[in-house]
Formats: structure tokens, C-alpha cells, sequence
């Protein structure tokens, strides 16, 4: 089908992003929200996808030091203003503040027109006035206040800090954009760079995390390789996840929030008999559309609530739980989430981790293996949990035996905390936070 060229291109990408921020606001997600503005119709040309998409996310991480600028500027802050027009001045802020190759005027001039028709216009004055105001004023040449709410950022500093890494350079990072990773199943490792690169993809290794690539370069979707699903879109963090779990052909692996079925592909690819269960039908529907994509198909497919023991009984020689969390982890990709959660959902979602956890120990046999993880920063929903569990459960401890060289590889030491568990960040290698525990159950 052909469609009209896009006129009035800045104008029309300024709008586009106003549209994609008033949609994140009223629960999007981000990645739907920028494919929407990018693939419109008409969609938009080469250039401006990258600047539509620049504006969308920057506007998102960095959008608790934007408000507090206009904030700062505006006699009753920004209380009560309509959802349309804080879009549009975070648009046009992010452009004054952080686009350099964008002069002042051409940025307030055209998000100014794309404003028109989606904000009140008893509001257009209004846009005009603060925008103006903070490009005479420029206060990003003086301070720069924080990038997230203060809570975040306190518990960013704690991850940190027992991550042994400086805690002001992990806030900027999380702030800041994030590769894109993809991770490659075990049978189709060998070789990979090079049938990648003849097919004009470049790639580089994520560190030490086996199967892990960042991608450089090079039409990756449309390889051969993510053709048949032998590499999918996957953190760094993520993947060292599941290869921790380092499921065994012939073992009967049970992944207990599966999910959309990004784990599960490593886990059946290993050559064990893995059972899914997750509380959303449709993910697991897409779950069983990679694997078979993959050519590669689960023993069972369960949907129902996590927490009931009775649903996939057992044993297991292992369990994966990616638990449902705040998601703080991966504030780079999805930057929505950090106005969009609260301390209360933090202890709402421990509370329910949990369960979670008590569930799957019912369901190792003596002897097998569990990893928890979650995208978060939050020890409420990381060391807490794990802690918490270990002492009502003394039948399970930290995996750390020296026998078996899967419970502590050489490639995961760099990511280890002083008590042996995961924490992984993009200060090393790039990858997203996350926090993950192996424990055991003794024979």
C-alpha cells in the first residue's frame, strides 16, 4: 500500500511523539507506543524515526528532571495540568535540553504547531510561555536534578552499593539508552559471529555470558539465524539467568512464570522436559509460537496461579522463577515504569514473590536446584525474599557447591555479590539490573 509523504516532517514527528508519550500516560507500553508513532500512516521516513524515537524515550527517562524544571517555572507548578500538554512541554523540553543539533527556536516553533489540535487551546499560551522562558534561562547549564523520584534513586544507590559499584554513575546509566542484546541457543553458537557477519550483521559478545550478543549493526531480523528462532531479543541479564539455571537434557525443568516464552526457548533447546505455567493465557499462547518457531515444543503448557503447589506438582530437578516484580531493573528500555510505580507496590509485589518462592521449593526434589531472579533494584524484592525463605526453610541453602561447576562458573564471577548472588548492571557489560539467587535443596 502507498501512502502520502508526511508533511511538515517536524511538525508531524513532534505530534507523533506528544501521541506516543499521552499513550505511555495512559498505561502503553513504551515499545507499542514508539512502533505506533513510527509506523503510522503514513509511516514515517528514515530520518525522522530517529529523532520521533529519541524524543519519545528521552522524554520517559528523563521525564522526573523535566517536570521539575517547568515545574520550577510555572506559578502553580504542575498540578492539575491536562496529560496533552505536559506531553507536549516535555517534548519540547527534552528537545532545549538535551538535543544540541536541534536550535532552540525550531524545536519551540514546531512543537508549538504539533500541540495545536491536542492540547486545550486555552493551554498554547500557556506551552509557549514556559518553553520560551526555559530556553532564555537554560537551568540544565547549572544543576541537573535527579532523573528519577527520590525513593528510585535511593534504591538505586543501595543496589549499588552492594553491587560494589559507584552509585551516582549506575543512576546515569539507568537513564540512558540501552543496546539492544540478543541470545543465541546452544546448538547454533559455534560459528555464529561469522554466519551473522556474511550476512551483513555485526555483532560483539556481552561479556562472558554464554550465548549473549550485543548487536552493533546489520539487518539481524531479517537473518537466518532469528528466522528460525535460534536467537531471540534477550538482556544480557536475562540470559545469564537462564544459563545459571543451566538446565540438562533429560532433566524435568519446570518454568513457573513463563511468561512469553523467552526463557523457556534456552530451557527446552537444552533437551530437558520443561513445563510452563504462567497466569496469562495469551503470553503462554506466544510462548508456544517461539518454540514452535524454534521447531521445539514444551512437555506441558499450564495456566493458572503460581502460588498453588498442587499445579505442576513434580518433582523437579530444577525451577526457574522470573518472578512478577517492579520491573526498576530495566528503567533503560521500559523508562515508563519509573513514574508508574510506588513504594506500595513494592511490598505488594514481595508479599506475592513470596508465595511465589514457597510454591516452587514444594516442587524440587531433594537434591535439584531453583533460581530466583528479578528486573528490579529493590532488595524488598531480591535478597529479602531470598533471605526471608532460606530461614524458614533450612532444608534449602545458597548453591555454591565446588563439585558441580554449573552452580558457580567462571563467566558469572564478575556478576557475584559477596554472599554468591547475581547482580547484574549496565556498568558491566552493559546489561540490564537484575538480582537472582540459586538455591538448592540438600539431598
Amino acid at each position: 500500500m502507498r501512502h502520502a509523504p508526511v508533511r511538515d516532517g517536524g511538525v508531524e514527528v513532534r505530534g507523533r511523539a506528544i501521541d506516543a508519550l499521552i499513550a505511555t500516560e495512559r498505561g502503553a507500553r513504551s515499545q507499542a507506543a514508539v512502533a505506533d508513532a513510527l509506523d503510522g500512516s503514513p509511516p514515517l521516513p528514515g530520518p525522522d524515526r530517529g529523532l520521533c524515537t529519541e524524543l519519545i524515550y528521552g522524554a520517559l527517562r528523563l521525564q522526573h528532571r523535566l517536570d521539575a524544571w517547568a515545574g520550577a517555572v510555572s506559578r502553580d507548578g504542575l498540578h492539575g495540568l491536562d496529560v496533552a500538554t505536559l506531553c507536549a512541554l516535555r517534548v519540547g523540553l527534552h528537545q532545549l535540553s538535551g538535543l544540541d543539533r536541534v536550535p532552540d527556536f525550531a524545536a519551540i516553533d514546531a512543537t508549538i504547531e504539533a500541540a495545536k489540535g491536542r492540547v486545550p487551546r486555552g493551554r498554547i499560551g500557556y506551552l509557549n510561555a514556559v518553553l520560551r522562558r526555559l530556553a532564555r534561562e537554560a537551568p540544565w547549564r547549572e544543576s541537573l536534578p535527579p532523573a528519577l523520584p527520590p525513593w528510585q534513586a535511593l534504591h538505586v544507590r543501595a543496589f549499588a552499593s552492594r553491587a560494589g559499584v559507584d552509585g551516582e554513575a549506575l543512576l546515569v546509566s539507568l537513564s540512558q539508552a540501552s543496546a539492544t542484546h540478543v541470545h543465541v541457543i546452544p546448538t547454533a553458537r559455534a560459528g555464529v559471529l561469522a554466519e551473522l557477519a556474511a550476512e551483513g550483521v555485526q555483532v560483539a559478545r556481552v561479556g562472558d555470558i554464554p550465548g549473549a550478543l550485543v548487536l552493533h549493526s546489520g539487518p539481524f531480523w531479517q537473518s537466518r539465524l532469528h528466522a528460525r528462532r535460534a536467537a531471540i531479543a534477550q538482556d544480557g541479564a536475562s540470559a545469564a539467568v537462564v544459563e545459571w539455571l543451566a538446565a540438562q537434557p533429560g532433566e524435568r525443568v519446570l518454568d513457573l512464570c513463563a511468561g512469553r516464552g523467552a526463557k523457556a526457548l534456552f530451557l527446552c533447546a537444552s533437551g530437558a522436559s520443561v513445563d510452563l505455567v504462567d497466569v496469562d493465557d495469551g503470553k503462554l499462547a506466544e510462548a508456544e509460537d517461539l518454540l514452535r518457531l524454534a521447531g521445539l515444543k514444551a512437555a506441558a503448557v499450564l495456566v493458572g496461579d503460581a502460588t498453588r503447589p498442587a499445579l505442576a506438582p513434580g518433582p523437579y530437578d530444577a525451577v526457574l522463577i522470573d518472578a512478577p516484580c517492579s520491573g526498576l531493573g530495566t528503567l533503560r528500555r521500559r523508562p515508563e515504569i519509573a513514574a508508574r510505580r510506588t513504594m506500595a507496590d513494592v511490598v505488594r509485589l514481595a508479599l506475592l514473590q513470596r508465595a511465589i518462592l514457597r510454591s516452587a521449593a514444594a516442587r524440587v526434589r531433594p537434591g535439584g536446584r531453583l533460581v530466583y531472579a528479578v528486573c528490579t533494584i529493590t532488595e524488598e524484592e531480591g535478597a529479602d525474599v531470598v533471605e526471608d525463605f532460606l530461614r524458614a526453610h533450612p532444608e534449602f541453602e545458597r548453591d555454591q557447591r565446588p563439585d558441580l561447576p554449573d552452580a558457580a562458573p567462571a563467566w558469572l564471577t564478575g556478576m557475584r555479590d559477596d554472599v554468591g548472588d547475581l547482580r547484574s548492571h549496565p556498568l558491566r557489560d552493559g546489561v540490564d539490573c537484575f538480582y537472582a539467587a540459586r538455591l538448592w535443596r540438600r539431598a
